[in-house]
């Protein structure tokens, strides 16, 4: 017995001293096995064949997940130029750029259409019963001119170019569902009494429907909800300091999401004198005196066609959907209003190097935003005048309904009363009939989402101020804005979003609508 343990000893001590001694592989020995796994990976990475087509409506990238550049339309064919995992690169005509392997698919598809008739003008053969001496009837056959009604692409028939209505992905994440939002607006200004008054925020939201806050990360002076690198390396001097630390709205947003409130962050987008300010080449040009193109309200504006405009404010997004923001609503998506002469003039230049439309610009960077933003599994929203959802063109400024809700999770029609011309759905006065104008309102809209597959949740914007400067207006308070929720209920539409530029809401309008 005392052999044996002896012996398992010494075996045991052999075994050691083997591995302690084991000759080291050699360095040469190492590079060569990485090779070979290196090489077997690659050997498993299927082939992409030389020539291949684009299956959704994309942007190529001037590098691997770098700067938007040239757009790139379902059905198009582009050639292979390298494969990088997930990105490959590619060209298209004179464009070389990098666009992500699940756009890409091997047969080519066409794009879904959407048709309206309109009255055409053409040659038509009616056949003329007449009668002969005889009394016997004679049919002569005779060319007019007659209007008849003919099928037409939307594209087409409103000049909307090669806008894309085929369906996009949308998803709904576990750790950030989507919930019908009932908002308030919280302006830079107004923050202070959110931060200053947290607790009370919360409980007046607890005591009514309200589960949501729309607060500004970006306003259109180009001020900031928080210290922003991405801001402060893009304006320079321009920059202005938050008055809020990153902690303080680190802390703010934790505290309200604790009490299961929603966050949807506020971005100027077009509309922005800061940046504009600091490049001056990628703002609108105003030919007539050589700057910057401003509105009336004295604020700059930035082209909708720039990429690198794209850029920032996707840079700025995915900084307030790393503080935690469930959702960002993209304002001032557009280009700007009442311009119409100064284009016909061509008195100003949007620096549009691709020569796109102003609807194929809306729609491509709203998908652009959807792509990157949706890698972060949050969601995107597009706030949109309220004469879009009535009009069947892009009112000139690069708004159109179909185009925007098939690329967008939310679309906010900026649908308050009081901005509606008199005789809007038969009413003389709009914004004395606050309940029929959302009404009527929900219910054009729900038809133009039934002409896509996959349209964007519709989410109204609600009127909680008083317009003095229409002529017959009433004075709003609760009453108003509980009659707008009902007619938007009525048809379907749970959520709402409430505008006061002030941030001062009537909380008793809310209670009711508690369910």
């Amino acid at each position: 017995m005392r052999l044996i343990k002896t012996l398992s000893v010494l075996a045991i001590l052999s075994l050691g001293l083997f591995f302690i001694f084991k000759p080291k592989e050699s360095k040469a020995t190492d590079i060569k096995k990485n090779v070979e796994t290196a090489k077997t990976i690659e050997e498993k990475k299927p082939t992409l064949p030389t020539t291949m087509y684009i299956k959704e409506l994309t942007s190529a990238r001037e590098s691997i997940d770098g700067k938007p550049s040239f757009p790139l339309i379902i059905g198009t064919e582009v050639k292979i130029l390298e494969d990088e995992d997930q990105w490959i690169k590619i060209s298209n005509s004179d464009n070389t750029g990098w666009v992500e392997r699940s756009v890409l698919i091997n047969e080519k598809l066409e794009d879904k259409e959407i048709f309206h008739t309109k009255k055409v003008l053409k040659d038509v053969v009616k056949e003329i019963k007449t009668k002969d001496k005889d009394g016997n009837e004679v049919i002569t056959k005779k060319t007019l001119k007659e209007y008849v009604d003919e099928k037409t692409s939307i594209k087409e028939l409103y000049d909307l170019g090669d806008v894309q209505f085929s369906p996009i992905t949308k998803n709904s994440y576990p750790n950030n569902p989507k919930i019908d939002a009932k908002a308030i607006y919280i302006s830079l200004y107004g923050l202070r009494h959110l931060t200053s008054n947290t607790n009370n925020y919360i409980e007046l939201a607890k005591k009514s429907n309200i589960n949501a806050f729309v607060i500004d990360i970006k306003d259109d002076h180009g001020w900031t909800l928080f210290p922003s690198n991405v801001a402060k390396n893009a304006l320079g001097e321009h920059y202005k300091k938050s008055r809020y630390t990153n902690e303080q709205i680190t802390n703010l947003i934790k505290k309200l999401k604790e009490n299961n409130i929603y966050l949807i962050g506020r971005i100027s987008t077009f509309k922005d004198t800061a940046y504009a300010e600091n490049h001056p080449k990628d703002a609108i040009l105003d030919k007539r005196k050589s700057t910057t193109y401003q509105s009336r309200d004295k604020v700059k504006w930035i082209s909708a066609y720039d990429r690198n405009n794209w850029f920032y404010n996707i840079e700025l997004s995915k900084e307030a959907a790393d503080l935690g923001f469930n959702e960002i609503l993209f304002d001032y998506v557009r280009f700007p209003d009442q311009v119409r002469s100064l284009d016909r003039k061509k008195l100003l230049d949007y620096r549009n190097n691709y020569n796109e439309t102003k609807p194929e610009a809306i729609q491509r960077f709203l998908k652009y935003a959807h792509d990157e933003l949706s890698k972060k599994e949050v969601y995107i929203s597009a706030s949109i005048f309220g004469q879009i959802g009535v009009s069947n063109t892009d009112e000139h400024i690069g708004q159109h309904w179909e185009s925007i809700s098939v690329v967008a999770d939310y679309v906010n029609p900026m649908s308050y009363p009081s901005h509606f011309a008199p005789g809007t759905f038969g009413y003389k006065v709009p914004d004395a009939n606050p309940y029929g104008i959302m009404k009527k309102y929900a219910i054009r809209v729900n038809k133009r989402d039934a002409n896509l597959e996959n349209p964007a949740i519709v989410v109204m914007w609600i009127q909680s101020f008083s317009a003095p400067w229409v002529k017959g207006h009433i004075r709003y308070g609760a009453k108003e804005v509980k009659a707008q929720i009902k007619g938007l209920k009525e048809e379907g539409l749970e959520g709402y979003l409430v505008w006061n530029a002030a941030s001062r809401y009537f909380w008793d309008a809310f209670k009711e609508d508690k369910k």
